[in-house]
C-alpha cells in the first residue's frame, strides 16, 4: 500500500510559494493530498481588481472587475486547482475542504477539525504544512494551521510532521527562531514548480482568470522563480 502524504495549505498560493517543491518530490512516492482550508476571500486584491486602475502586469487593460466574494473565492479555488494539477497533483487530491474557514477567521480548534477529518481516512499519513513559529508578520491562519498541527502532534494523532517556513519569511524567522534546525528544499523538476507559479499569473479576464494570486504577492513569487529555494523544519 502506497503511503500518504497530506498537505494542508491556509490559502490559494501557499502550497505552492511554500510546499510547492515537496509537493512535486511526495507526488512521485506517495499518495499526496492538498487540502485548502479557507475560502481567500478577504484579499484586499479583489477591490483592486475594481479600482479602474493600471497595471504593469498586463498594461494593455485596466482594473474593472467587479467580483463579488464568492465569485472571488471560486476563481482563486480555480488558480489552486490549476496550480496543484501542474505539480502533478490527481485531480482528485484536490481538495477544497467544504468545512474551510472565511478567510482570516480560521481557528486552531477549525484547523483541528480539518485536519482529524483526513487523518481518519489516512490515520499514518505524513502531514505537512506551514509553521505556527512566530516571525514578523504572521498570518493567523498560519499560525492556527501550524499550532494545530503541532498539537495534534504532541498528542500522539500525527506521526509524522513537518513544517514549513514561508521564504519571504526566512530570515526574519531565523531571527526569531535561530536555534530551529532547519534544511533547503530545492526543485527536483523545476518546470512543474514553474508552471505551478504561472497558474497563478494567468491573465485572461472573459475566462475568469485574474491573476489573482500574482496581484497579491507579485514580490514572494519573483523571489521564488528566482531563488527556487523553500524550508522545511521538524516539530
Amino acid at each position: 500500500m502506497v503511503d500518504a502524504t497530506l498537505f494542508f495549505t491556509p490559502h490559494q498560493d501557499d502550497e505552492t510559494l511554500s510546499m510547492g517543491s515537496a509537493i512535486i518530490e511526495h507526488v512521485e512516492k506517495s499518495d499526496t493530498h492538498v487540502i485548502l482550508c479557507t475560502d481567500g476571500s478577504k484579499s484586499i486584491i479583489r477591490k483592486v481588481l475594481d479600482d479602474g486602475g493600471s497595471c504593469s502586469y498586463h498594461i494593455k487593460d485596466v482594473h474593472k472587475y467587479s467580483l463579488s466574494e464568492n465569485e472571488f473565492s471560486k476563481d482563486r479555488d480555480e488558480e489552486f486547482k490549476d496550480s496543484c494539477e501542474a505539480m502533478g497533483v490527481k485531480e482528485s487530491n484536490i481538495h477544497i475542504e467544504d468545512n474551510r474557514a472565511h478567510d482570516g477567521e480560521l481557528s486552531k480548534e477549525k484547523a483541528r477539525e480539518i485536519i482529524l477529518k483526513y487523518l481518519e481516512e489516512y490515520p499514518d499519513a505524513k502531514v505537512k504544512t506551514v509553521t505556527p513559529f512566530k516571525a514578523s508578520g504572521i498570518h493567523e491562519d498560519h499560525r492556527a494551521l501550524g499550532e494545530a498541527a503541532l498539537e495534534l502532534y504532541k498528542e500522539g494523532k500525527i506521526k509524522d510532521l513537518r513544517f514549513y517556513v514561508e521564504p519571504y519569511d526566512y530570515k526574519d524567522f531565523k531571527k526569531v527562531n535561530p536555534n530551529v534546525e532547519v534544511w533547503k528544499v530545492l526543485p527536483s523538476q523545476e518546470e512543474k514548480l514553474l508552471s505551478a507559479m504561472n497558474a497563478y499569473k494567468k491573465w485572461n479576464p472573459e475566462s475568469g482568470h485574474y491573476a489573482i494570486g500574482y496581484h497579491s504577492v507579485k514580490s514572494h513569487f519573483d523571489e521564488l522563480a528566482t531563488n527556487k529555494i523553500q524550508y522545511v523544519h521538524a516539530p
